[in-house]
């Protein structure tokens, strides 16, 4: 009896015994997995930081950010520098754009090969208007009788209608046509001699247009300059007052430029 109550108490002692590491064990695998799940968030956070170091820092690495400053402070320079060379200081007169349907007696919508010339003429017609021969050309496409146009026509109280934009072919100064912007001028009488207003308006639309595509005054000329055709009449029979004229074109682009 007494030794069966001693291997109970064994028995008992060693249940308890292996319970207690058990527990022990359980306890330390816990803590096992808690230091792994620890080092895994760790070496994950440590991954993603560097990774957003490294991105922050490459385009430090790759670019010199003096150098790229330097260029960006050159290139809007530049860019002031073009917009101011490409601003007309001539400012444009006032005009009215009634363009001519495209057709083939009055406005053709060829492209010009360049504009080397601006060509003044004179319209041959005494006391019509820029409004009337604007209508003559336009009227061209249903006549299909002549071939006739100008970029431009000055009329008489100085009003300038616009036919054919220029870089556009005009029938107006022969075989300079490709090469040029020609304007009409209207005037009251059979000298051809053009009104103060007429005068005023076409100085100032021949200078916008030498200053705009960079001509000077030997790029003033007259049809007359082109074919020998007495046109315009005044300024060919008055040598020097077509000399004035362009005189007056180029003062009063000085006087705009200041």
């Amino acid at each position: 009896m007494k030794k069966s109550k001693e291997r109970r108490n064994r028995r008992e002692k060693r249940s308890r015994e292996e319970e207690g590491g058990s527990r022990r064990r359980r306890k330390r695998r816990i803590r096992l997995d808690h230091i792994l799940i620890w080092l895994v968030v760790i070496l994950l956070t440590a991954a993603a930081i560097l990774f957003i170091l490294n991105v922050m820092r490459r385009p430090v690495d790759d670019v010199d950010v003096d150098a790229l400053l330097e260029d960006t402070a050159d290139y809007h320079i530049e860019t002031e520098t073009e917009t101011e060379e490409e601003t007309n200081p001539v400012p444009m007169p006032d005009i009215d754009e009634q363009l001519l349907t495209v057709n083939e007696y009055s406005r053709p919508g060829t492209k010009t090969e360049s504009i080397d010339y601006v060509v003044i003429h004179y319209l041959g017609n005494p006391k019509t208007t820029a409004q009337q021969n604007h209508d003559y050309f336009e009227s061209l496409k249903d006549l299909q009788n002549e071939y006739m146009s100008a970029n431009f026509i000055v009329g008489i109280e100085g009003e300038i209608i616009e036919c054919v934009p220029p870089g556009e072919v005009a029938y107006a100064s022969n075989s300079m046509n490709d090469y040029s912007i020609s304007i009409e001028n209207c005037h009251l009488d059979d000298t051809g001699r053009f009104t103060e207003e007429t005068y005023n308006s076409l100085v100032h639309l021949t200078a916008y247009l030498v200053e705009e595509y960079g001509l000077d005054r030997e790029n003033i000329i007259r049809h007359y300059d082109v074919t020998g055709k007495e046109c315009p009449l005044y300024y060919v029979e008055n040598e020097d007052k077509w000399e004035e004229f362009k005189d007056d074109v180029m003062n009063y682009i000085a006087e705009c430029r200041g």
